[in-house]
């Protein structure tokens, strides 16, 4: 294939630089030290477009790092054919840690039975126009843009086009997370390959779909690279990211994505772990049964010894020495507390009065007890009682005790597919319910 065969270049703008790839098997990748995504001088871009400018090189893809442009999924319970775009900001404001409008928000709308999935995408639209200007100044035209995410579940859908996650390696500690289904992306996550973190999105995915354990996919386990991009008759050095500008609508030589090994499930993840245990197993039985021996050998020892003491005891007028036997002491167990509960759980606190700033007033509360993630917001219905909702395993005791205005506040179980895992709601004056009487001064006549 010519080197200007369309697609001519994918470009994958990274943190501290650009790694440049072509459709050829042969000096097929290029790398500048330059980051495309903070706002660079013409000046320090100028080696990098006299390279493209030799290279008559105008024309690109681009592939979108998944931490500027993050895919989330929210359920509506109800079927809807619209949904107003701040309606959706206000679903995903706190999925993100940078600043959205309803510009930065495109999203899909799929009926699902009785309820809606919104796939949403959120652009960190400031990061997205620092790039997009770096590329207007290098003088090139973006024939299109597609997130790291997208890209690999395009290729992907070649081989398995059900519902998996499929996990993505992005450096040598980290990988990005793919929750798709039917060829679409429903939830990115960056994270640690670790039980915890991995056990967090399998339940997740149970709230869209109801395969319980989807395909998981990692590399150098049931996927290689090098081997899909062989498969496609490519150069092996090919991010599988790039490979899917490549290939277009081509097929696979050989169908080479069947599991090698068992597909991994949350029970078999810590196998490394595992494997490590049953390598020392050996030595631990044998100093276990070390120190069995050698007890045994003491506890011999000292029998004899108590049994010679015993024969040469003198029995005259001695007196057996008893020994004073002291009553155990009996402790009361501690009053339980409410347990603490994960400072990081997602909290919305909504103020169904017509009293301003209360909804502010609990928030101040809550981050004082160290909770992180708690938005605020006004409620669409009006109520006269406090209430919490909240999902089943959240200890609502602890809130009754912290939070002094929901002590006597109406509990209920909150929906396992609410983007909150709990919800205050105010339906009271708080100053009112907080405030005492204060006496009144006597009189002496």
């Amino acid at each position: 294939m010519s080197l200007f065969s369309k697609p001519k270049v994918v470009l994958w703008p990274k943190k501290d630089s650009l790694e440049i790839y072509f459709d050829k098997t042969d000096n097929n990748t290029l790398s500048f030290e330059i980051d495309l995504w903070q706002s660079q001088s013409a000046d320090n871009l100028q080696n990098l477009a006299t390279f493209f400018q030799k290279n008559n090189i105008s024309q690109v893809y681009v592939i979108l790092d998944d931490t500027y442009i993050i895919t989330k999924t929210f359920i509506y319970d109800s079927v809807i054919t619209t949904l107003d775009p701040n309606e959706v900001v206000t679903l995903a404001k706190d999925s993100v840690d940078f600043k959205i409008s309803s510009e930065a928000v495109t999203f899909d709308l799929e009926p699902d039975n009785e309820r809606t999935l919104v796939r949403t995408r959120i652009f960190n639209q400031e990061k997205f126009l620092l790039l997009t200007s770096n590329l207007e100044k290098l003088g090139l035209k973006v024939l299109d843009y597609e997130t790291l995410s997208s890209a690999l579940v395009k290729l992907y859908a070649h081989f398995d086009s059900g519902q998996h996650f499929l996990f993505y390696p992005i450096n040598t500690h980290d990988y990005l997370a793919i929750l798709s289904n039917q060829g679409h992306v429903y939830l990115t996550s960056i994270i640690k390959k670790t039980l915890p973190e991995l056990k967090k999105l399998l339940n997740y995915s149970q709230a869209f779909f109801a395969n319980p354990k989807p395909t998981q996919y990692f590399p150098g386990e049931n996927y290689n690279e090098s081997e899909i991009a062989q498969c496609f008759q490519k150069a092996s050095n090919l991010p599988l990211p790039v490979l899917s500008f490549f290939i277009g609508n081509s097929k696979p030589k050989t169908d080479i994505i069947k599991p090698t090994v068992p597909v991994i499930n949350s029970t078999q993840i810590q196998a490394p772990m595992e494997n490590n245990k049953k390598n020392i197993l050996p030595i631990i039985a044998v100093f276990l049964i070390t120190i069995l021996i050698t007890s045994a050998i003491v506890w011999f020892i000292l029998n004899q010894n108590n049994k010679n003491n015993e024969i040469n005891t003198p029995t005259g007028d001695s007196q057996p020495q008893t020994e004073e036997i002291s009553s155990p002491v009996v402790t009361e167990a501690p009053t339980p507390t409410p347990a603490e509960i994960s400072k990081t759980i997602k909290i919305q606190v909504l103020n169904a009065t017509d009293i301003n700033g209360q909804a502010a007033t609990i928030k101040t509360q809550l981050t004082s007890l160290g909770f992180t993630n708690v938005s605020t917001g006004n409620s669409a219905k009006k109520e006269t009682s406090n209430q919490i909702q909240a999902k089943k395993d959240i200890a609502t005791d602890y809130f009754l005790q912290k939070i002094p205005e929901f002590s006597d506040s109406t509990v209920s179980e909150l929906a396992a597919t609410s983007s909150y895992d709990l919800i205050f709601i105010i339906g009271t004056d708080l100053e009112k319910a907080t405030s005492t009487p204060s006496a009144s001064p006597s009189t002496n006549l």
